[in-house]
């Protein structure tokens, strides 16, 4: 009996706490399930559910169950040194390959998509807006919004975010890349079935990410790395004792008959 019962508390244990501290985010919690538990929680209340003994029995684990964890949590981090002279010392080492940031450019997109043989038409379309635009007649947001083949055009309004070499294709990009303040407005830009004309938002020159910017994440990298050699140490050590444990539950072996 004394065996079986280790053996559940140790497996409900493990249970309990290893995911808590497996670095997984919080679940979600949706609005609509947040209101269906507020409305059951007053139909619980009215019924006086809060005072069931069942309902003291859950809490008292589940109590339990967060001690334990805190507890481990806790075993985890005992001894964790302070990692600034290692991210320093990691952060020279990744410096060119994982925090060289590229050229980025921003614009807004004018798209005409097209059908086969009907290229000269949608160019046709493009260039005469880029009249209008260019004398002032039309604004290029406006003129997104009225005549971008983009389905999502009315929540973008043509903007295309941060983008780098690679995150468009080739033809856009180096269209984009030419683009500056004192020439916001592309030429017309072909690209398979697609027309383009590009206006100018913003660019970024190509840089490296400091120390500063990036010594938090390179700190949390190190210490989940501990946290991770640690639960090895700890969880061991748990087995071991739990053995320990079953040795003594165990009856002794009988004597040999003489």
């Amino acid at each position: 009996m004394l065996i079986t019962m280790l053996r559940k508390y140790l497996a409900a244990l493990l249970c309990a706490i290893i995911p808590c501290v497996s670095g997984a985010a919080e679940p979600t919690v949706s609005p609509e399930t947040l209101f269906i538990r507020d409305t059951l929680l007053q139909k619980g209340l009215a019924l006086g559910l809060d005072k069931s003994p069942e309902l003291e029995k859950q809490v008292a684990a589940f109590r339990e169950e967060q001690i334990a964890r805190l507890a481990l949590n806790a075993a985890l981090e005992e001894g964790m040194p302070d990692f600034t002279a290692r991210a320093e010392e990691l952060y020279q080492v990744r410096k060119e390959k994982q925090y060289q940031l590229p050229l980025r450019l921003r614009v807004r997109v004018l798209e005409s998509s097209f059908a086969s043989g009907a290229a000269a038409a949608a160019r046709s379309q493009l260039e005469n807006l880029r009249s209008q635009i260019l004398a002032g007649k039309l604004d290029f947001k406006a003129a997104v919004l009225a005549h971008s083949s983009d389905p999502e055009r009315k929540l973008t309004e043509g903007d295309s975010q941060w983008f780098s070499t690679g995150q468009k294709s080739d033809v856009l990009y180096a269209a984009a890349e030419q683009l500056t303040p004192e020439k916001p407005f592309s030429d017309i830009v072909m690209d398979e079935n697609r027309a383009y004309l590009l206006h100018y938002l913003d660019r970024k020159a190509p840089e490296v990410r400091s120390f500063d910017e990036v010594k938090a994440e390179i700190i949390s990298e190190l210490q989940q790395a501990y946290r991770d050699t640690q639960r090895k140490v700890v969880m061991e050590k748990f087995r071991t004792q739990f053995q320990q444990q079953l040795d003594k539950a165990a009856p002794p072996p009988q004597a040999a008959a003489m």
